[in-house]
């Protein structure tokens, strides 16, 4: 199913909704509904069911909790902890609007709170970054119960106005490259989508069109391809839930350069952060005080308001000297032909004289030798001393952010 959205400063909202049968259903939506005094959780099994509920609900100020349904332990902590009865939540009423999940890759979700000043000085920022470009429609991959997706793909076109947002339920490679051909488009996508993209045996020009990626790092190497193969610009967000966005780049730079209005330093080697963006509240056990600055898990080489991500303080592994993040290896292991995915973890176990030992999880038409492994690695890196072992999945899947995960 497939649905323009048209914005407009005006008077009304209008959704024109394109069905399966290529039939149009035109929707006014209103800017405002009677709300409740109360957190609200929006659940909905489709994009266009979410939207219809989200934008009315938000402009009429409504605070309003987010997460997956599909994601059991957040499903079961929400149905077993009522938001609107926590402590001190009377304090945070008077401020935040949005509840948002990280994903709960290094552990249980936490949940961030967002203000509307968190939300409107972001999407400035933004909208800064793209106000030169002519763009009449937005095509969004992403869901909307994350931070990236109503940040980008629906507060940002909310507020450039009279654009059309169009939307799927899962778009397929070769339907978004349709899509992206209209003139003054902007897509709002993830890694995945720019890699596949990048495999099409299809060459077209996209030029002067725009594709915004986020959730994780490109490599330099998919963004060349991509680039070359259709003439378009890739922008790169980086940020998280709780900070929201940190910092940007375009195309195969190597640099990130801070957003407007966010201030970074190094504490440790790690990133720290002060940013208009950043969540004043948390939510773990309990409602907790998140202060500035705040240092990230990640490890950077800084130059005034520019950055280098070496990686993430959990996922670096020393090769011959060199700190190297599990994403390039990864990367490198993917170049192999019988390699469908890769993800690379470094373990820590006390019984081991030494502690450090990487685990590579393949999805792989055939089993690989380590040596194989071994050589590919130190083509780039030099010869690897850590131990790692390999194992073997049927499938390595990808969330709805584009991450890969194993089932």
């Amino acid at each position: 199913m497939w649905g323009d959205i048209y914005f407009d400063k005006g008077n009304e909202m209008i959704l024109e909704y394109i069905h399966g049968d290529n039939s149009r259903e035109r929707i006014v939506l209103p800017k405002e509904v009677e709300i409740v005094d109360s957190w609200e959780y929006i659940q909905t099994s489709t994009k266009l069911e979410f939207i219809k509920k989200f934008i009315p609900n938000y402009l009429s100020g409504q605070r309003i909790v987010l997460f997956d349904a599909n994601h059991k332990q957040l499903l079961d902590f929400y149905n077993t902890n009522d938001i609107n009865q926590l402590e001190d939540i009377d304090i945070l009423n008077k401020s935040e609007k949005l509840l948002f999940f990280t994903s709960g890759s290094s552990g249980f979700p936490v949940g961030a709170f967002k203000s509307v000043e968190n939300l409107n000085s972001e999407i400035q920022s933004l909208k800064n970054l793209i106000i030169t470009r002519n763009i009449k429609r937005v095509v969004v991959t992403v869901p909307f119960v994350h931070i990236y997706g109503v940040l980008a793909g629906l507060l940002l076109p909310l507020e450039l106005g009279e654009v059309s947002l169009v939307v799927k339920e899962d778009f397929l490679p070769y339907e978004l490259l349709e899509e992206a051909k209209e003139e003054g488009t902007l897509v709002i996508t993830t890694p995945v989508f720019i890699k596949a993209l990048g495999k099409l045996p299809i060459t077209t020009s996209l030029k002067e069109k725009l594709f915004i990626s986020s959730t994780a790092p490109l490599s330099l190497e998919d963004v060349k391809v991509f680039e070359e193969k259709y003439e378009a610009n890739v922008m790169q967000l980086f940020g998280s839930t709780e900070t929201g966005g940190i910092a940007y780049k375009f195309g195969s730079c190597v640099e990130w350069t801070a957003l407007k209005g966010v201030e970074v330093t190094t504490e440790e080697e790690q990133l720290s952060v002060v940013s208009p963006f950043i969540s004043k509240y948390l939510l773990k056990e309990k409602i907790e005080p998140l202060l500035q600055p705040y240092k990230t898990e990640d490890i950077v080489e800084i130059d005034n308001n520019h950055f280098i991500l070496i990686g993430r303080s959990n996922k670096l592994i020393k090769i011959a000297g060199k700190r190297i993040s599990a994403l390039q290896i990864e990367n490198i292991l993917e170049e192999i032909p019988s390699i469908n995915k890769a993800i690379v973890e470094l373990v820590y176990k006390k019984e081991l004289l030494r502690s450090e030992q990487i685990v590579i999880t393949l999805e792989a038409t055939e089993k690989i030798e380590k040596k194989v492994v071994k050589e590919k690695i130190s083509q780039y890196y030099g010869i690897i001393t850590i131990p790692f072992n390999l194992k073997y999945v049927e499938q390595i899947n990808y969330s709805a952010m584009g991450k890969k995960v194993i089932f």
